[in-house]
């Protein structure tokens, strides 16, 4: 009987919050999973953000292939859901309600499938750990069954708000930010969530989706501007309101102004890397703090093992399907992992590189591609407009652009990337005038645009 699979996606969950010496988050559950399982450490997600990211990995393709640019889960005729769906597994889950997501739930055979994203959103500390427990158990006598939970107890952060019932969490043993602390209280969850689980049966994988951006010293560009409040209160309350609307705008160009000058003075010691994780529009962009992401193997007969190998999202569910015995082939861009569990060498393969559109195709965009050495992004309109070039090897934190000067490694990296980008397949993905709303105000609400 082919054994049941546990997939964990905690959306933002970056890789070094969870692995590495970087890590600050009290994360003894994962460090156990970790220990016993198989764990990539060089794992990469080929986008900034969730629904692009996941469209890769439920298709085991890159943006580039298909086209895909809606705000929304698209999955293609041979999706990793449908080969489930096949090969006889029941296809279950926990996501967000989100219209964005819908397509997933469209395979679920789970009544109550979907929680409240917020905000606030359900959380685990705040009954949606209950709600797994009953799922889980319902699934007891269905086998063999495929199992996916989206967790956003990250997402509050983003949005710039404090995740519910994390209180106790919240000191320097947890963590030396609220990203930390709050990575922490997940780990708790998930041990309550997984102590439970007959992992001679049962396949787990704990991935993510993108990383996310944790400011250094815990501190935004926003906390360095004044509140003003008592200050705004009088003037509404003296002020004529014919003037309030104007009286608002100066005092937030005010707020603004003296927030950047206290951020620049704060920040002129601090690295290209620590500098980058104040700016609220560091979001759209292409560094490992977004990409870089854990995935954990861990049941049935694996080893314990670490893997240092480069591998992309694109890479997970044809290792799934090889260890759970269905037979998929590997492809161009997307291989099955199992040979390097099993110690046998694999050739590496580039990832393809895209920032999140935001609604409709943006000068802003940019793409991509990574090597184990090297990672190459630029503005995806223009070859000469906003180009960096990082030597990972040596500069892991992505502190030093070396592209002005290293015009023969650019041409390569250029050449691989256009080659990547002819290999495409055609696809119809445009939105409803009423689609496009309903993301759009969802996607605020998330704290993904302005």
């Amino acid at each position: 009987m082919q054994p049941n699979i546990l997939f964990i996606l905690i959306d933002g969950l970056r890789a070094d919050q969870c692995f590495g010496v970087d890590k600050t988050a009290d994360t003894t559950f994962l460090d156990s999973l970790i220990s016993s399982g198989v764990y990539f450490k060089n794992t990469f997600a080929s986008a900034d953000g969730t629904m692009i990211s996941l469209n890769c990995m439920l298709n085991s393709k890159f943006q580039f292939q298909t086209g895909i640019r809606a705000q929304k889960i698209i999955l293609l005729e041979d999706n990793h859901l449908q080969t489930l769906k096949n090969s006889g597994y029941s296809i279950n889950g926990l996501i967000p309600k989100l219209t964005s997501l819908k397509p997933i739930t469209d395979y679920f055979q789970n009544e109550n499938h979907t929680y409240d994203p917020g905000p606030p959103p359900e959380t685990l500390s705040t009954g949606i750990t209950e709600k797994i427990l009953f799922l889980l158990n319902s699934l007891k006598n269905t086998s063999p069954w495929f199992c996916y939970l989206h967790l956003f107890d990250l997402h509050p952060i983003r949005e710039g708000r404090k995740p519910l019932k994390i209180e106790e969490f919240q000191s320097e043993k947890f963590g030396d930010t609220l990203y930390a602390q709050t990575v922490s209280a997940i780990d708790y969850w998930l041990k309550k969530i997984l102590d439970r689980i007959n992992f001679d049966n049962t396949l787990l994988i704990v991935t993510s989706d993108h990383g996310e951006r944790i400011p250094f010293k815990d501190k935004s560009s926003f906390k360095f501007e004044p509140e003003f409040n008592s200050v705004t209160s009088l003037g509404r309350s003296i002020l004529p309101k014919s003037t309030h609307n104007l009286g608002g705008k100066v005092m937030g160009k005010l707020k603004r102004t003296i927030g950047k000058t206290k951020l620049n003075y704060s920040n002129k010691d601090l690295t290209p890397y620590q500098k980058r994780s104040r700016d609220p529009h560091f979001t759209l962009s292409l560094h490992d703090e977004l990409l870089h992401i854990p995935f954990l193997l861990k049941g049935l007969t694996l080893p314990s093992k670490i893997i240092s190998n480069q591998i992309s999202t694109l890479d997970f569910f044809p290792t799934i399907f090889e260890l759970v015995g269905i037979m998929q082939n590997n492809t161009k861009y997307s291989s099955s992992l199992v040979p390097l569990i099993n110690n046998q060498p694999m050739t590496e393969k580039a990832i393809f590189l895209h920032t999140i559109p935001y609604e409709k195709e943006s000068p802003l965009d940019k793409i991509g591609i990574r090597t184990s050495k090297y990672k190459y992004f630029r503005n995806s309109k223009n070859s000469k407009k906003d180009v960096h070039l990082y030597d990972l090897k040596n500069d892991p934190y992505e502190n030093n652009n070396i592209s002005k000067n290293n015009l023969p490694v650019i041409e390569k990296m250029e050449k691989s990337l256009r080659d990547m980008q002819n290999d495409t397949l055609e696809l119809d993905n445009t939105l409803s005038k009423e689609e496009e709303e309903k993301i759009s105000k969802e996607l605020r609400k998330l704290g993904y645009i302005k």
